[in-house]
């Protein structure tokens, strides 16, 4: 059985340090070789290991709920994470754990961030989602270490904070508006999104992009025995890779932009 030490050991071989923020997203396909005889006890050798891979830096996993956009308000402690898996969902309902205040994509953190970053991730007020300000900026001011733990690196939500920044054509600002529940008070908020046209027949494809990381020496990935993937990156290569990218080929971050395609990058497999 894969221990938290192991599940430690295998990320800081992959190139995480003690005191780096780490962003994690998760799939427990492979979980059950994990030490821990029932679910949560498996999901808390999973956290055990990424934070103690960490140490003293900070762990932060989504939290999104995607709230204003259906229309509903945003409760910081009671409203769940939507289609990030179980992990993440555990993980911001641990004690220690806190989560950022943005009604579409909140993170679950466990640490301390820079004192900048506490007051503009945590309080209440209007956001842009992927922009300034946001938990991917975050990620990206910081450099943080992205790492796909037995999900495709094509899961990487980061990459639409770049397509924000490249202000890619396929995509538009929208405003969404609801109220922001947290500590016995409520407030109005507006979180600005830049949202795929929907009408454009558009469909992000990251494989090449995961694929060319690695090539480039600027992701590494491994699985572990009988276990999950791990493929890791940071936040400033996958920001540079894809702008380096797109200024050759526009359509880079998506399908059309790559009819030959058939399989994902072997290693990118859960």
């Amino acid at each position: 059985m894969i221990s938290s030490g192991q599940i430690a050991a295998a990320v800081r071989e992959l190139g995480v340090d003690a005191g780096d923020t780490l962003f994690v997203h998760s799939g427990m396909k492979r979980a059950l070789v994990v030490e821990g005889r029932t679910r949560d006890e498996k999901l808390n050798t999973i956290v055990r290991g990424l934070e103690e891979a960490v140490d003293h830096g900070a762990l932060l996993m989504p939290a999104f709920s995607y709230s204003f956009c259906r229309d509903e308000d945003f409760d910081l402690a009671e409203t769940p994470s939507t289609g990030i898996g179980v992990l993440p969902e555990h993980f911001r309902r641990m004690p220690h754990v806190r989560r950022t205040t943005d009604p579409l994509f909140s993170a679950a953190v466990s640490g301390t961030l820079p004192d900048e970053w506490e007051a503009s991730l945590f309080t209440v007020r209007d956001v842009d989602c992927l922009g300034a300000g946001s938990v991917f900026d975050f990620l990206y001011r910081t450099n943080a270490k992205l790492l796909f733990f037995g999900v495709p690196a094509t899961a990487c939500t980061f990459a639409h904070y770049v397509e924000q920044q490249l202000g890619v054509p396929y995509r538009y600002f929208k405003d969404f508006h609801g109220r922001v529940h947290t500590g016995g008070e409520s407030t109005d908020v507006t979180a600005r999104f830049y949202v795929r046209d929907l009408e454009a027949d558009v469909e992000v494809y990251l494989a090449p992009l995961c694929d060319d990381l690695l090539r480039a020496g600027r992701a590494r990935a491994t699985a572990m025995d009988g276990g999950p993937s791990i493929y890791l990156t940071d936040a400033v290569a996958v920001a540079e890779m894809a702008a380096e990218k797109v200024a050759l080929q526009p359509d880079y971050l998506l399908r059309r932009g790559h009819p030959e395609a058939t399989n994902l990058y072997p290693l990118l497999a859960p």
